[in-house]
């Protein structure tokens, strides 16, 4: 399983997951394609109850997970998306899984 952005060509590897993280990550798509508010899915995304925190043992750790990678380009997407942070770039492709 791989996300990939088409926009950025950013491509994560989602073979690892586990399977609370795969069921975390579909999640996250489906509140990414129903395009839910920039700050909602931040703190579902990141909040205390995501699974990108169990069993990581440090901050490090967590930066480099491949739900996390993940879960932070969804995020920055759809704040573009919405308006809340400025493209650099011209194009407005949008990531798909």
């Amino acid at each position: 399983m791989e996300y990939v952005n088409l926009e950025t060509g950013a491509r994560i590897n989602l073979d690892e997951l586990t399977a609370e993280d795969k069921k975390f990550y579909k999640q996250a798509i489906q509140k990414f394609r129903e395009n839910t508010n920039w700050l909602a899915f931040d703190e579902f995304a990141f909040g205390i109850r995501s699974p990108i925190y169990h069993g990581r043992r440090s901050h490090i750790e967590v930066l480099q997970s491949a739900l996390y990678l993940v879960l932070k380009d969804m995020w920055l997407q759809l704040g573009v998306q919405q308006g809340l942070i400025k493209r650099s770039k011209k194009t407005e492709k949008k990531a798909v899984a």
